[in-house]
């Protein structure tokens, strides 16, 4: 993976157990997790959620539309925000975005 901005995510208990954390540029843990079947008591719809590992009572929802690696890229974004603002063109190559074609799209608006 190209280097940027964006966290490196990393399975917690193995690929198959829907579980990432990643840290962000201030050093907080983030824990991601998938929710199929949210409870009664769960505002927030199936998805994933995203919370500090070390505060997870008030996640924020992030949606399961587009598969995990969608989830990963959408949270690092999130978690990582200001330096993903702070190098739009790292970020970019990191998720292996042609930068070239989307100057062009911007140019021809």
């Amino acid at each position: 993976m190209a280097q940027g901005p964006l966290p490196q995510w990393e399975p917690i208990g193995g690929y198959g157990s829907g579980i990432y954390e990643a840290t962000d540029p201030h050093g907080v843990t983030w824990r991601l997790h998938l929710v199929e079947q949210p409870t009664i008591d769960d505002p927030l719809p199936p998805g994933y959620r995203l919370a500090p590992r070390d505060n997870p009572t008030d996640p924020t929802h992030i949606t399961a539309a587009g598969g995990l690696y969608h989830a990963l890229d959408l949270a690092g974004m999130q978690i990582s925000r200001d330096t993903v603002q702070d190098d739009p063109e790292g970020a970019r190559r990191q998720l292996g975005l042609d930068t070239a074609s989307s100057d062009a799209r911007d140019t021809e608006k």
